[in-house]
């Protein structure tokens, strides 16, 4: 005699299984889908451009999720480079936006625009000279940096952020990149 199958059971057991594989592919998309934490990504945004504005790079270095290093520590002797680090001020605008596991911390940066400034020390000032025609006279690195505000650029950027290791962390784009690197960033497609 053979055993008698109820359908409902199978069809039940099918249903289940059917349900099962639909909410992986759906997990496996959407990734994960609730994250708990009592950090705040304001917080890592802020340690990292106060480590940055007075020079504990490796501290600021521990926030980024996909960077060991920037090279900012590597530059100590350069006059410009100097310049750009202590031209850096930024700000806060606002409380982050947390959707799961990333969030998105609106920031104003203040820096100073190495490219800016190299146009300058390349452009001729004319001078009278004692013959009465004038001659091109390039600015020193020193005058111009006299007044390193004349060459500050405030961007508005968008700090991305990624819970990973029970930590918020920074993933640096092109453009805070660029903007910690005084404009001189290349993007790379």
């Amino acid at each position: 005699m053979k055993p008698k199958i109820n359908p409902f059971w199978g069809y039940l057991t099918l249903a289940l299984v059917i349900l099962s594989l639909v909410l992986c592919i759906v997990g496996a998309k959407k990734g994960t889908l609730s994250v708990r934490t009592d950090a705040d990504p304001k917080e890592t945004v802020e340690r990292f451009f106060e480590c940055v504005v007075i020079g504990k790079y490796d501290e600021a270095y521990d926030c980024l999720a996909n960077y060991d290093s920037l090279g900012l520590e590597n530059r100590s002797d350069n006059q410009k480079w100097n310049a750009l680090l202590a031209s850096y001020d930024y700000s806060l605008l606002g409380e982050p936006t947390v959707k799961g596991g990333t969030a998105v911390q609106s920031l104003r940066l203040r820096y100073l625009d190495l490219n800016a400034l190299e146009d300058a020390l390349a452009t001729p000032v004319q001078q009278p000279a004692e013959g009465g025609e004038a001659q091109p006279v390039y600015p020193r690195t020193e005058e111009l940096l006299a007044h390193p505000e004349d060459y500050y650029v405030t961007a508005e950027l968008q700090i991305s952020l990624q819970y990973e290791s029970g930590q918020w962390r920074i993933v640096a784009d092109d453009a805070l990149l660029n903007a910690l690197s005084g404009g001189r960033y290349e993007v790379t497609p």
